[in-house]
């Protein structure tokens, strides 16, 4: 299995609880990310990497019934939670197909986009670079590409990350931890990736969300996006087990999670 499809499978598994665990983490970056990317009626947008419609919801609404989001992710239980979300939401200027970023053009022949957007995404892809220029090649002359990614933890997240791996050593290794193909650090890296992908006037921002979060969300909130994968090598068997291990060993007040993402938009 190639690293694809092994996230695609991660990210159809966490999707029945992808952002409803009470953390409030990928809305408020999704809109962040829309907000910054600023489209406006009529445009049309491609959402890379779409996963429930955090941002895509946001993005359909700003581009009005004139307007065109086309949502692409390649595990098959995020398409269905974002076709649910555009259909609740009445936004029939929307849409979602299953599919690779890298392959738009292929399942959307001679469509071009005033903008793409790439939420928490590129630093799970093998080779980002290829995504960046497959990305750039959807956009129009003057079209944008806006990205979001999660760049530093706080203090307060190394401690609970720490107190997670070390109630869970003996049920899996690496607990906590997320499956990055690529780190993206530093503000350098990510505009070199850019402009190779064929971008330029690229711009990069850092915002610090507070996350809060309570001792008995914390298995929930691991299971409910790519943090899942260590855990998935538990045995069905200990999972009850393990949890309660893991709730003894973390302080009943809880946390406060600082978590820096970096926003970066160029243009073509």
């Amino acid at each position: 299995m190639n690293a694809k499809e092994y996230m695609a499978g991660v990210f159809d598994r966490a999707s029945g609880t992808y952002e409803r665990v009470g953390v409030p983490f990928f809305g408020p970056v999704a809109a962040e990310l829309v907000r910054r990317a600023a489209p406006g009626p009529g445009d049309h947008v491609l959402d890379a990497g779409c996963g429930t419609g955090a941002s895509l919801v946001p993005a359909a609404r700003a581009v009005g019934p004139t307007g065109r989001v086309v949502g692409l992710d390649l595990a098959p239980g995020m398409v269905a939670a974002a076709t649910a979300e555009i259909e609740r939401h009445g936004l029939s200027q929307a849409t979602v197909l299953l599919g690779d970023a890298e392959r738009a053009e292929e399942l959307l022949p001679g469509e071009r986009f005033d903008m793409v957007l790439a939420g928490m995404m590129l630093y799970f892809l093998p080779d980002p670079l290829a995504a960046v220029r497959s990305m750039a090649g959807l956009l129009r002359p003057g079209g944008r590409l806006a990205a979001s990614l999660l760049v530093r933890s706080s203090p307060a997240e190394a401690e609970l990350l720490g107190l997670v791996a070390r109630a869970l050593e003996p049920y899996t290794t690496g607990a906590g931890s997320a499956p990055f193909q690529h780190a993206l650090g530093g503000p350098e890296e990510l505009r070199k990736l850019f402009e190779e992908g064929g971008l330029s006037d690229v711009t990069c921002a850092d915002v610090v969300f507070e996350v809060p979060i309570a001792a008995g969300q914390v298995w929930d909130w691991l299971w409910s996006a790519a943090r899942r994968a260590p855990l998935e090598t538990i045995p069905e068997s200990l999972r009850g087990e393990a949890r309660a291990a893991l709730d003894a060993a973390l302080p009943q007040d809880g946390f406060v999670l600082e978590r820096t993402v970096r926003y970066a938009t160029g243009r073509r």
